[in-house]
């Protein structure tokens, strides 16, 4: 059975990582490390992970430079041969959704299993729902696969120089997968059904301000890794977002 490492990023965070952890210690699966970096919260943040844990959790709470430079203290620590990123304020989308992606994972040729993404408000009421579909070859350089739904091979994200670029704000994700898809050529698997549930309003989220953040941040990452056409690149993302992504009514 396949260890599988959850990272969690946090700081003052206690409002909602309760339902986080709760989300992963609910898992199916039987073989799960889940890992929060803390950046030195000041609320009760500690205490409702070790309570909603159950002090299962590993924890390490120190000051960072970012919630990338975090994300890739995390990866540092875990030991799993997966590893995933589910944000303080994102959960699962239900208990089978670890055993699902170590199933898929059976198969050495595959380096990623992702799927889609259900996006609520702080109610926890459906809002969007990201339907990311089946990122075939042709379509690796316009589409993103939302972090929160994506698990990747710990020895494909060795052959990056990091993780994540922490000289981003937003966009070191989208980095990553355009440097993992078009660079490394690494084969993923779709699953075609939600694998996790994200809190709208976050950094990339939180409004018009944040999504022109977000769009110049995905434009630098494109021109770090093709050398030049950032905007042209975010101007199809973007289309091809408001493609991928179902409004309720």
């Amino acid at each position: 059975m396949k260890l599988l490492s959850i990272v969690t990023v946090a700081l003052d965070s206690a409002a909602t990582i309760g339902r986080t952890v709760e989300s992963v210690a609910s898992q199916a699966y039987g073989s799960i490390e889940h890992i929060i970096v803390d950046g030195g919260s000041t609320d009760d943040t500690l205490e409702v992970v070790r309570a909603a844990s159950g002090g299962r959790c590993r924890i390490v709470s120190e000051p960072d430079a970012g919630i990338y430079d975090a994300m890739n203290k995390g990866f540092r620590l875990a030991q799993g041969e997966i590893v995933a990123f589910l944000n303080s304020d994102d959960v699962y989308a239900d208990a089978e959704v670890a055993r699902d992606v170590a199933a898929a994972f059976s198969d050495p040729a595959v380096d990623i299993v992702y799927g889609d993404l259900d996006m609520v408000d702080r109610h926890g009421a459906l809002v969007r729902r990201w339907i990311t579909g089946d990122v075939g070859a042709r379509e690796r350089v316009t589409e993103q696969i939302p972090h929160p739904a994506m698990f990747v091979r710990r020895a494909a994200l060795e052959r990056l120089p990091e993780p994540f670029d922490p000289s981003f704000r937003i966009a070191a994700d989208l980095k990553q997968q355009l440097q993992l898809f078009n660079v490394l050529r690494v084969e993923a698997r779709y699953l075609r059904r939600p694998l996790a549930r994200m809190m709208v309003g976050g950094r990339s989220t939180a409004g018009l301000a944040s999504y022109f953040a977000g769009w110049r941040e995905s434009a630098r990452a494109y021109d770090d890794v093709f050398g030049r056409l950032g905007w042209w690149y975010t101007m199809r993302k973007v289309a091809s977002k408001f493609k991928g992504v179902r409004r309720l009514a």
